[in-house]
């Protein structure tokens, strides 16, 4: 009996001993990738609205002028490097995407990647803007230049 008591023991220890809490918790980013701040972007019938997430930090919808404060204080928030994933809704002008790029610019954050969300598809797909490049409409303007370049 003696020894059935130790064994059993011996087994309950174990079994304690095995259990290891996560070392990477849900609420902590990995080493390897930095912390990703989440800005949502769609219209109202008042104007441009945006709501910002981050892992550590959860604010509301915010007027575009009261968002550029919201980036900054997040900046400094969160510090070091950050990645922006701007996600916008389809229905927002297009002139949102550089609007809020250069509020995250001013804000301080270098790694800034626009998405356009399409509601009635729920798909997305990420914007890049390159430089930007000499276009008219008038045919002529395009002749002479390319004639220049000859």
């Amino acid at each position: 009996m003696n020894n059935l008591a130790t064994f059993a023991a011996l087994v309950s220890a174990v079994g304690l001993l095995s259990y290891v809490p996560s070392a990477n918790p849900k609420d902590t980013i990995s080493a390897g990738r930095p912390a990703q701040i989440i800005v949502r972007v769609h219209s109202t019938d008042k104007g441009l609205r945006i709501e910002l997430e981050s892992p550590k930090y959860k604010t509301d919808d915010f007027k575009r002028s009261d968002a550029n404060f919201a980036l900054a204080e997040l900046k400094l928030y969160e510090g070091g490097d950050c990645q922006i994933i701007e996600v916008f809704d389809d229905r927002a002008p297009l002139s949102a995407i550089t609007e809020v790029s250069e509020m995250s610019i001013n804000a301080g954050f270098k790694d800034i990647r626009p998405f356009v969300y399409w509601h009635k598809t729920g798909r997305m797909a990420q914007v890049q803007l390159g430089p930007p490049i000499k276009f008219s409409m008038n045919p002529e303007k395009i002749e002479r230049r390319l004639e220049k370049e000859r």
